[in-house]
C-alpha cells in the first residue's frame, strides 16, 4: 500500500471515499465532491489515503489542526480501512504516516483521537502506537 496525502480529487476518488465513509458510518449521506475539494485545499487538514498498485483506495485517515491560544491541537478523525485491506497493516501505516508527518511539522505536538469502545482492534492499534487513554469525557451536540 502506498500512503499519501490527497492533494487533488476527481469523481473516482469521490466515489471511493464515499464507499469508505459508509463503511465507517452507513447513515451518512453521499460524499460531496465540493466539500472534499474544500477539505484538501485547507492548509489545516490533511487527508491521508492508502492506495494499492491498481489505484484502489483501501483506507483513509484525516488529520486536522485546531489552533487555540494555548497551542495547536491535532486530531486524527475518520480512520477507516476497507474490509478487504484489514489485517494487512493498512491502518497502522496510515497512523504512522500521520504521526510522522506531524512530528516533522511541529515539535511536541498534542495529538488526540477518539475511538468507540466497540472498535477493539482499532483501540489496540492506537495503544500499540503509543496513544494512551486520556481521562476525559467527550460531549457532543448535534442540531
Amino acid at each position: 500500500m502506498n500512503i499519501r496525502i490527497l492533494e487533488e480529487t476527481n469523481p473516482d476518488i469521490v466515489q471511493q471515499l464515499d464507499r469508505l465513509l459508509h463503511v465507517l458510518d452507513s447513515s451518512l449521506g453521499r460524499t460531496d465532491g465540493e466539500r472534499l475539494k474544500d477539505l484538501i485545499d485547507n492548509d489545516r487538514i490533511w487527508l491521508f489515503i492508502a492506495e494499492d498498485s491498481d489505484g484502489r483506495i483501501g483506507g483513509m485517515l484525516t488529520l486536522t489542526c485546531c489552533p487555540t491560544l494555548s497551542r495547536n491541537k491535532y486530531w486524527i478523525e475518520d480512520v477507516v480501512v476497507d474490509e478487504d485491506y484489514r489485517g494487512r497493516g493498512t491502518g497502522r501505516a496510515l497512523v504512522k504516516a500521520a504521526v510522522s508527518y506531524l512530528t516533522e511539522k511541529e515539535k511536541s505536538p498534542a495529538l488526540y483521537l477518539t475511538s468507540n469502545p466497540s472498535r477493539v482492534s482499532a483501540r489496540n492499534l492506537y495503544r500499540s502506537e503509543g496513544f494512551e487513554e486520556y481521562d476525559t469525557g467527550v460531549f457532543r451536540l448535534i442540531r
